[in-house]
């Protein structure tokens, strides 16, 4: 009976610990720890440090009021939002981060613009990220870059030169974040595919 009992508390506890991993990924990144070293990323004799979106967000209100693809006005704050100084830090620097590509300006199949985005947005009127949950991509490749259908649906890592601070194009708040991004990386399963 005892046997029964623990058997099925083992089992409750692997399907909640399953439920909670598959309920917030950013939970089983690898994220360093504080006050260790850098996570680093080496391309073509570069090192570019891990960065995470999590470690970009900080509840960011651009100074002006903001229409959003949906028609909604979202109030600016009164005052200048300061960036945070360890994000400020990031500007100008070589950085790795992971997340989903939605394409913008394509030259057949070549990516060259793209936004970069913390989670998969399939319909940019149903949800609405945080202007620091999100990045307006270049590719520095005048090529640009290539994925499949299916593969704009999982997570890849991109690596270049991160910008940030509020940018505004003709008067209107255009993004907190930019990228030229010198490559990308798929994950692999087992190291082939």
């Amino acid at each position: 009976m005892m046997r029964i009992k623990l058997n099925k508390l083992l089992r409750w506890v692997l399907l909640s610990t399953l439920i909670l991993v598959a309920a917030h990924p950013a939970w089983t990144q690898n994220q360093p720890r504080v006050g260790a070293p850098a996570l680093k990323l080496t391309k073509n004799k570069i090192d570019y440090e891990f960065v995470s979106f999590n470690q970009l967000f900080f509840h960011y209100q651009p100074p002006m009021d903001v229409e959003q693809p949906d028609g909604n006005v979202v109030k600016g704050s009164k005052h200048p939002m300061p960036i945070p100084k360890d994000i400020q830090a990031l500007n100008a620097k070589k950085v790795a981060i992971k997340g989903f590509v939605i394409p913008l300006a394509n030259s057949g199949q070549s990516i060259k613009e793209f936004l970069f985005a913390d989670e998969l947005v399939t319909c940019m009127f149903c949800a609405m990220l945080g202007y620091d949950q999100w990045m307006i991509g270049n590719v520095v490749d005048p090529k640009g870059f290539r994925l499949k259908d299916d593969e704009y649906e999982e997570p890849i890592t991109i690596y270049g030169t991160l910008e940030v601070g509020p940018e505004y194009q003709n008067g209107q708040f255009t993004s907190l974040y930019r990228f030229k991004a010198d490559g990308f990386e798929r994950k692999k399963f087992l190291g082939i595919l």
